[in-house]
């Protein structure tokens, strides 16, 4: 199977779509592999060629999702937040079935490791700005405050099935983002 194969990449789209739909409906544990082929459309021998079984798609799903907004973090040189905010606020707006599944279906478990990912970049970016060698307790404290708070934004612009136009969400970003940094001062 070639994984850049447009078919097979159409086919794990449409899987990843069905458990994002079907997580709205129940529980991971609840979702069986015959619903996910007849909501995506495909034969059930499809599905075991491309997962071993609904947990083995749920975490492929959240490793792709994490690596390709790590990559969105750390191809920014230059630390312009309001740049960052904008290219994470486009994938997640062009991917809202499945941050409506991550965020808010009550596992903490893609939230938490978002977290992280996000509080280690934040964290290497303020070594840098303020040519630190050594990350403080206070730091990760008021580091993890700023994460959260802003994932707190973006969870509930998802609960809220994108209603706020992206413009706004940006705009709070950057409002939180303008407010930490007068509290560090």
């Amino acid at each position: 199977m070639n994984a850049n194969d447009r078919r097979v990449k159409k086919t794990q789209k449409a899987l990843q779509n069905a458990l994002a739909e079907l997580m709205q409906e129940k529980d991971l544990h609840h979702i069986t592999v015959q619903e996910l082929a007849d909501r995506a459309d495909i034969h059930r021998v499809t599905f075991y060629t491309h997962y071993h079984d609904v947990y083995d798609l749920y975490e492929q799903l959240v490793e792709k999702t994490l690596s390709e907004l790590g990559s969105i973090v750390q191809n920014d040189p230059s630390h312009l937040y309001e740049g960052i905010y904008d290219e994470i606020t486009d994938y997640i707006y062009a991917n809202q079935t499945l941050f409506h599944m991550l965020l808010c279906s009550g596992n903490t478990a893609f939230t938490n490791r978002l977290s992280e990912l996000f509080e280690m970049k934040y964290l290497s970016i303020w070594l840098f700005e303020d040519n630190l060698t050594e990350i403080t307790a206070e730091m990760r404290y008021l580091t993890a405050y700023h994460v959260h708070g802003c994932l707190a934004i973006v969870t509930t612009w998802a609960r809220s099935n994108f209603a706020s136009p992206k413009d706004e969400i940006i705009r709070l970003l950057i409002q939180a983002d303008e407010n930490f940094e007068q509290m560090l001062v």
